[in-house]
């Protein structure tokens, strides 16, 4: 079964592999513990991101001059950047992220008391962890133990109190894609407040998506005979990705991708283009040759109005 946070891995064009520093470190608790952390959990906490490096194509605004000696976080070359994953969330996202040994801790001593002064929702399966907060401290990020892989995340707000839950991977992947589209200034090692402007105004990690116009969906093996007829129509390739996966590419010439990732028993899909139509024209070979039936995701405005543009041919015809 692939990860529940491989739609993440596809936004943001990461080849996933492991930290061996903090694989030990969760690995010496558990067998101290006796506990676990959930599955998706674990992974973001031991988990290192390589992107590729493409020259900078996107003009973005410096918010504040960088300090002198300012340097990227994580280590890049003119070819890749390899960041562990809770590194590339303070990347893109203001606030303060709990760390590893932190968040061990916490699970250690979890309990179903009141977090801070805060009351917890009603409807708990187990204790709450408390994970981020923002820089005002007005919101509260928190993970259940709830013995599920995928856990479920609750949000307060000082004003506004809990939001509804959506599973970690959820989460994640939502702060990341509100960050990727509509902030200019990310990643801040590249373009920001910490950038380090010598190397980033020559080059950054690519970023295909940030216009917005993708669609994804989660279904199970991806066949032979699908395959074979997504190969006739577009351009392709396939290669090895991540442990027991495969990438396949099936692309457009004018500027559009169908990605699925795939292992023996499950396939993640993610279709984007240049225009609507593009991802339109994409989507509707990723049903009727991919052999898609699993419902299509908009994360974005633009994926939206892309859906209700597919809505609407599907009628046509």
């Amino acid at each position: 079964m692939l990860s529940p946070l491989q739609p993440l891995y596809l936004l943001l064009v990461v080849e996933p592999s492991t930290c061996p520093e903090r694989l030990r470190e969760v690995e010496a608790w558990e067998a101290r513990s006796g506990r676990s952390l959930p599955v998706a959990v674990r992974e973001f906490f031991t988990s290192l991101a390589t992107i590729p490096m493409a020259p900078n194509e996107y003009p973005r605004t410096v918010w504040n001059d960088p300090e002198p000696g300012a340097t990227i976080v994580g280590r890049v070359t003119d070819h890749e950047w390899e960041v562990s994953l809770p590194d590339l969330w303070a990347e893109y996202r203001e606030g303060s992220l709990e760390t590893l040994t932190s968040v061990l801790a916490s699970v250690e001593r979890a309990t179903r008391d009141a977090l801070d002064g805060i009351t917890p929702p009603l409807g708990l399966r187990g204790p709450l962890v408390y994970l981020q907060t923002d820089v005002m401290r007005q919101w509260r990020v928190f993970f259940e133990l709830d013995g599920s892989s995928d856990p479920p995340v609750h949000e307060h707000h000082r004003d506004r109190g809990w939001s509804p839950p959506r599973s970690f991977s959820s989460w994640l992947f939502a702060a990341f894609a509100g960050s990727y589209v509509h902030q200019d200034m990310v990643p801040y090692s590249f373009w920001g407040k910490n950038a380090d402007l010598t190397r980033s105004e020559a080059a950054c990690p690519v970023q295909p998506f940030r216009n917005g116009r993708w669609l994804r969906a989660s279904q199970g093996p991806f066949g032979a005979e699908a395959r074979a007829a997504l190969e006739r129509q577009f351009s392709s390739y396939a290669r090895a990705y991540a442990t027991k996966a495969t990438l396949y590419d099936f692309s457009l010439p004018e500027g559009g991708w169908i990605w699925v990732v795939a292992d023996e028993d499950s396939s993640e899909w993610w279709i984007a283009g240049e225009t609507n139509e593009h991802v339109v024209e994409l989507a509707r070979a990723a049903r009727d040759l991919g052999q898609l039936t699993a419902p299509l995701i908009a994360d974005t405005p633009e994926g939206t109005a892309v859906l209700e543009l597919l809505a609407a041919a599907t009628r046509d015809t």
